[in-house]
């Protein structure tokens, strides 16, 4: 299975021999989920983003590029987009990435702690558009109001009943959401393929100390996702270039990956795309940031 297919044409059947032997591998209670850390020298990326701030339209920051980034890096790989459902690999066109969005000390934090921000068809979107659209649902969440009628319902759901009725509750929906009818309903009102998170933010750059990333073990309820994608705040760091040391601004990731959906060697290149994307921005957005995707 060629895991660049999206390139070229609609992937074929995904249930190979390798994969239909990694489903069966790693049901449950394994956990087929494999992490790799990595930074990325974040100098263009920052330069394209001061550059963007002189032309017209919604501000970008670090977030909206990131969400941008791996929106046209798992468009281009689309066995990483997949979802596994009932031991089943289920193929989604649209990448939707979803965001944790903290609300302590906003308005929305007076009820809940955690809002969950989602930007659809993040592959397609020009930067500018991701922008707009990942601020008006951060915003939005801030605000006090669920930008997903999915979430809200289970928000409301589990403030309004005793969490035993909550937890059986939440067991029949999963349950009917390995009917593909109901499956499919539901990734119509939750498109969500991929979580970015901001893990490393509290911890801001500091004299002697690096982040270097973490592990998680995500759980396989409602919405599969194949990647999860850990960033941290830009930090100096000395690296070897031409053989030379120099500080240079690094982006430190993790970046999580379902086995189950690609091997070792498909994430080194997902890895590989979203990189060569932050160190060109402008070569794959436009110079101003208005460059739709494929």
């Amino acid at each position: 299975m060629n895991e660049h297919a999206g390139r070229h044409g609609t992937p074929r059947d995904p249930h190979t021999a390798v994969r239909r032997a990694l489903l069966w591998w790693f049901q449950t209670p394994a956990d087929a989920h494999v992490s790799i850390n990595f930074a990325i020298d974040f100098r263009a990326a920052r330069a394209y983003l001061a550059a963007l701030e002189d032309g017209d339209g919604p501000r970008v920051t670090v977030q909206h590029l990131l969400v941008a980034a791996i929106g046209r890096t798992l468009q281009a790989h689309p066995l990483a987009n997949a979802q596994v459902v009932s031991n089943r690999i289920v193929m989604r066109d649209r990448v939707g990435v979803a965001m944790p969005v903290n609300l302590l000390g906003h308005a929305g934090g007076s009820k809940r702690e955690l809002g969950v921000a989602v930007v659809r068809d993040a592959g397609k979107q020009t930067l500018r558009q991701v922008a707009a659209a990942t601020r008006t649902e951060v915003h939005t969440e801030r605000e006090g109001q669920s930008t997903n009628r999915i979430v809200g319902a289970l928000t409301r759901l589990a403030e309004a009943v005793p969490q035993p009725l909550f937890f059986r509750t939440m067991d029949a929906v999963e349950r009917l959401n390995r009917l593909p009818p109901a499956r499919e309903r539901l990734f119509e009102a939750l498109p969500v393929t991929t979580l970015l998170s901001n893990a490393g933010a509290p911890f801001a750059q500091q004299p002697g100390v690096l982040f270097r990333g973490g592990a998680l073990s995500p759980p396989q309820r409602l919405a599969h996702v194949g990647t999860i994608w850990g960033v941290s705040t830009v930090q100096d760091e000395v690296v070897a270039v031409d053989g030379r040391p120099e500080v240079r601004p690094m982006l430190p990731l993790l970046m999580l990956f379902d086995h189950r959906l690609i091997d070792g060697v498909a994430a080194g290149r997902v890895a590989l795309h979203f990189a060569a994307i932050l160190q060109d921005p402008a070569g794959e957005f436009g110079a101003d940031g208005r460059r739709p995707g494929g």
